[in-house]
């Protein structure tokens, strides 16, 4: 058996909670977190470790990282790994939770919705520009259009149920 492996991410705006237990249960056999991959996580073999795991969504400036995962060290969050905005700690099982009150918790979910809208506004533009020069241009020009045009549709369905997704979240949070 190999020292690596794979496993999906079933979508941090869908199934952030199931993806985190998903985690704990591979650290229980003895598959730890390595980093984040593609759509999903690499695991590494290891010895079985009860821990819990939780995320964080932050763009951080390089001088503010050491203060950052020092605040997270000090509650009893270890670092695992980083990819661009998101971070994933782990802990002891009992460990306080990093978002124990709806109002962190929505703010968490709001940092995680900026870099979805900027992605879903981006790719439905384009949709929308190359859908435009499709209707009105004809040749090699249409047909690029229309080779974008489906592309950016394709993108921009996953795209807008991802940050439908964080209103729905935000909105969960807020009746809580």
């Amino acid at each position: 058996m190999g020292k690596t492996k794979y496993m999906m991410s079933a979508g941090l705006a869908f199934s952030e909670a199931g993806d985190m237990k998903k985690l704990r249960r591979e650290a229980l056999r003895g598959w730890h977190l390595k980093r984040f991959r593609c759509a999903g996580y690499e695991l590494e073999k290891g010895e079985s470790e009860d821990v819990i795991y939780s995320i964080d969504y932050r763009l951080l400036e390089p001088n503010e990282q050491d203060e950052y995962f020092g605040m997270f060290e000090i509650a009893g969050w270890t670092h695992v790994c980083t990819e661009y905005n998101m971070h994933i700690f782990k802990a002891d099982r009992g460990t306080v939770p990093i978002y124990s009150d709806s109002e962190s918790a929505r703010d968490k979910i709001r940092r995680l919705a900026i870099p979805v809208r900027t992605v879903t506004l981006y790719v439905v533009g384009l949709m929308v520009l190359s859908g435009l020069l499709m209707k009105f241009t004809s040749g090699v020009i249409q047909s690029v259009s229309i080779f974008t045009f489906y592309v950016a549709l394709i993108i921009a369905g996953p795209a807008v149920m991802t940050y439908a997704a964080t209103f729905y979240h935000r909105w969960k949070k807020r009746m809580n």
